[in-house]
């Protein structure tokens, strides 16, 4: 029997490429399987993986995602309808459908665990083959390889007019294209590809951040602070991570930090450059005396000529400095010889939240003129 599957590659500027495969093939879903699934991986940008003891792996979880999601909607089709199977390879993503609702809650096949399958006997005969999992756990492999590659999560989605079932797998990175480049800078593009996903929060978090301990990640990852502990010595040992300090007060930063241009990832961000002019006053600024700022060079010394100082002294040096006058922060960090990053970070947002320090623009809190002035200093007392 002769048929054709019909490949969609849809470029990045709007451009759509047509290609018509024919496959020869006998009229079972196997045939039609193995057809297909060699299409879907072809050309597929994963870089291959290690096992345990060091040996290639011919297939990544990308491989088994793409192979789960194929067998499902053979095996989840209604194949007493008219309404085709369609599967569509895209240059940044799959598509599959099939005719036939979902049986069980959306809610549900994301949590995993339950499975109502339409054609049993296919799910039997699929898994004799070595090609299907077992009900409720084939989705959360999908769930699992896009998650470690950082893209965005698959959707499923029905037409309710068309009786119709469809996944979409989009290949797009959830981590902004320029972290990203940067990261890829760090540690190799091949060696990214491979990271886990723990790795890459890390990362994320790091360059964010800046500056990050083990009970930062805690608030964004569920794992076990020891496994967290074991997987931040990983990254420092391979160079991709520089340790600081000892104990509860142990840091991470990104090797080459203070040569990082994209630490922010909001429009707030203000990057210091240095200068010989220390302070650059407008109409809309209050003017420092040559005094006044000698003054306030010497309130944040202790911190400036200290490296890593006690989180408490740092905020309560801050207040001091903007307990008479509004400070930029570009102004506070030349003064206490921080990166404006981290300044905003670990100390002003912490002290805009406590209504220790007010905003010069409280309706506008990204104005290009933001600065910050103490509202009340830690031991100050009501008259």
């Amino acid at each position: 029997m002769l048929g054709n599957l019909h490949v969609r590659l849809v470029g990045g500027k709007g451009i759509v490429i047509s290609l018509t495969y024919p496959i020869r093939w006998q009229p079972n879903l196997f045939n039609f399987y193995y057809q297909v699934y060699s299409r879907l991986v072809n050309d597929l940008d994963i870089p291959f993986q290690l096992d345990k003891d060091a040996v290639r792996q011919g297939q990544t979880h990308v491989h088994e995602a793409l192979r789960e999601a194929l067998v499902n909607t053979l095996i989840h089709a209604d194949h007493q309808s008219t309404r085709p199977i369609r599967i569509v390879k895209f240059l940044d993503g799959f598509f599959f459908s099939n005719p036939g609702r979902l049986r069980i809650p959306r809610k549900r096949l994301y949590e995993g665990g339950i499975s109502d399958t339409r054609n049993p006997n296919l799910q039997k005969m699929f898994q004799m083959l070595g090609l299907g999992e077992k009900a409720g756990s084939g989705f959360q492999k999908i769930l699992r390889a896009w998650r470690e590659q950082q893209w965005f999560k698959p959707l499923v989605s029905e037409e309710l007019d068309l009786e119709m079932t469809s996944v979409t797998l989009p290949m797009v990175s959830l981590i902004p294209e320029n972290v990203e480049k940067e990261l890829r800078e760090i540690v190799g593009d091949n060696s990214y590809c491979s990271l886990t996903e723990l790795d890459r929060i890390i990362l994320v978090l790091a360059h964010r951040f800046v500056e990050i301990s083990n009970a930062d990640i805690q608030c964004y990852r569920k794992e076990h602070p020891r496994e967290i502990g074991e997987c931040l010595k990983r990254l420092v040992n391979k160079g991709w991570l520089k340790q600081f300090g000892r104990g509860r007060g142990t840091y991470y930063t990104l090797p080459n930090q203070h040569q990082s241009d994209l630490l922010s990832l909001f429009p707030s961000s203000e990057h210091y450059e240095s200068s010989s002019e220390h302070y650059e006053s407008s109409s809309e600024h209050y003017e420092l005396s040559s005094e006044h700022y000698k003054r306030l060079r010497e309130i944040a010394a202790p911190v400036r000529e200290k490296g890593r100082t006690d989180r408490n002294i740092v905020q309560n040096t801050i207040l001091e400095l903007c307990s008479e006058h509004y400070l930029q922060l570009r102004t506070l960090a030349e003064l206490l010889g921080r990166k404006p990053d981290s300044i905003r970070n670990h100390y002003i947002n912490p002290l805009l939240l406590q209504v220790s320090l007010e905003l010069k623009y409280p309706d506008q809190p990204n104005h290009p003129d933001q600065a910050y002035r103490t509202v009340s200093l830690p031991n100050e007392k009501l008259d």
